[in-house]
């Protein structure tokens, strides 16, 4: 097999670049790169597009979609409003919450946390292209439980996943454990570096291999540092089988495959004279229709390319993260209600050392619980409340002066009903219907 000859000083900086705007195979096809533009603002928006009321994005795909916006239109985010960019984030890291909360409050090993070292570096990935730290994420720190993942022999059989996880630990220029990137070098079988589980079909074993190729590039200095000697080499030769494996159409498979394959090239800078681009970019244009990729998981993982970016391109992301606009202010004025607007009247209950109080309240059709409780405290002034923005949204500090005590683990939770069914978000993401029972208690976690 004959080995491409990368540039090793360019490797590190295809890692660490967050392009604006590409010169997509070079920037000599002028037509391409117009093209390229204008898919790109298409598939940014469809995508945008797709995302829920609620913050989310259809079929666990918050993280993918977030992450895949991200990379191929870093503007997506900051150009917005600060309560859509709090939505979005809050979103992100509540859908994280509920696998860490119920690991951490269980006690159970670190084998038994509720979410893949895969998934995990998904989510690491998409809070850090949207300046959410993972070093404390609410007293996690996320590289530590991703460094104990990766040191169980039994996490991973499969490399795409694998890959994801050492990504998310560079790109936020984490150290990663030896043992892991001898792993990750050694593949599935060591002795034959293009090797995957997925051997028998080509299109998954392109998949695989463009992910490893994007971890190798993104961790190569760690490598370096440790004395991996064979890194050079073995990222040589999965280059040259990812190029070996593109047909006459310039495909190298479906378009997911197609794009990790041209994410993967362009990161280890090969040699545009070894490879067909511009076929393969082309390709990719035509398997999109007004930008949607046949689908929300697709999309995000195609998108990328469109901005010469791939999935180790994180590792500049700190710097834009200081030029966001400052955040929404701590409390928004209600619309005043006028007669024969539609408006809705559920009961708010508090209940704290064992006192409980009552309370109704009518708000426009369409608010939320935080709206709610605004709109009582001004009428009311029985009631009380103090909360502090986070990703999460308002959260709440205290009711009627009675406020959090971290020292004996007393926090304030949100139920829904009489039976005290656990709310699923926090004040803002609970929209009250007529007669609903919202009810706050002081509760005892230790």
């Amino acid at each position: 097999m004959k080995f491409i000859l990368l540039a090793i000083i360019g490797l590190t900086v295809a890692a660490r670049t967050v392009c604006a705007g590409c010169p997509i195979c070079g920037g000599g096809n002028s037509t391409l790169v117009d093209q390229v533009e204008q898919v790109k603002d298409l598939s940014v928006s469809w995508l945008a597009a797709q995302q829920n009321i609620d913050g989310s994005w259809p079929s666990l795909n918050t993280q993918n979609a977030i992450l895949g916006l991200q990379l191929a239109d870093p503007s997506w985010f900051t150009g917005h409003v600060p309560e859509e960019r709090l939505l979005t984030t809050s979103t992100l890291e509540y859908e994280l919450m509920q696998y860490l909360l119920s690991w951490r409050t269980s006690g159970d090993p670190i084998g038994q946390l509720g979410i893949s070292a895969g998934r995990l570096g998904q989510y690491m990935l998409a809070m850090q292209s949207v300046c959410i730290s993972v070093d404390d994420f609410y007293e996690n720190r996320l590289q530590v439980v991703m460094n104990r993942l990766l040191r169980r022999k039994d996490t991973f059989t499969n490399f795409f996943a694998y890959s994801f996880s050492i990504l998310s630990l560079c790109s936020g220029n984490f150290t990663i454990y030896k043992r892991s990137l001898l792993k990750l070098v050694h593949g599935t079988d060591r002795r034959h570096p293009c090797s995957t589980q997925f051997d028998v079909d080509p299109g998954h074993n392109i998949d695989i291999l463009s992910l490893e190729v994007m971890a190798m590039v993104c961790a190569r200095d760690q490598a370096i540092q440790q004395g991996i000697r064979r890194w050079d080499r073995v990222l040589s030769a999965r280059v040259q089988c990812i190029i070996d494996g593109q047909s006459d159409d310039g495909s190298f498979g479906n378009a997911i495959t197609t794009s990790l394959a041209v994410q993967a090239l362009t990161a280890a800078e090969a040699s545009q004279s070894t490879w067909n681009c511009v076929d393969a970019v082309e390709f990719l244009l035509t398997q999109q229709t007004n930008g949607d990729f046949d689908g929300v998981a697709s999309t995000s993982q195609i998108i990328p390319f469109l901005n010469c970016n791939n999935f180790g391109s994180l590792r500049e992301i700190s710097e834009t993260c200081s030029q966001l606009p400052p955040p929404m202010p701590s409390r928004p004025v209600p619309t005043v209600i006028e007669p024969g607007d539609d408006t809705v009247t559920f009961d708010i209950e508090v209940r704290a050392n064992g006192d409980v109080e009552s309370y109704q309240v009518t708000i426009l059709n369409g608010e939320n619980l935080y709206f709610g409780m605004i709109r009582l405290a001004d009428l009311n002034n029985d009631f009380t409340f103090e909360s502090s923005g986070s990703a999460f949204g308002e959260s709440i500090d205290a009711i009627n002066g009675v406020s959090d005590d971290s020292v004996n683990s007393l926090y304030w939770t949100i139920h829904i009903g009489q039976e005290g069914t656990f709310a699923p978000k926090g004040i803002e993401g609970l929209f009250p219907s007529d007669d609903e029972v919202y009810i706050f208690i002081l509760t005892d976690f230790s």
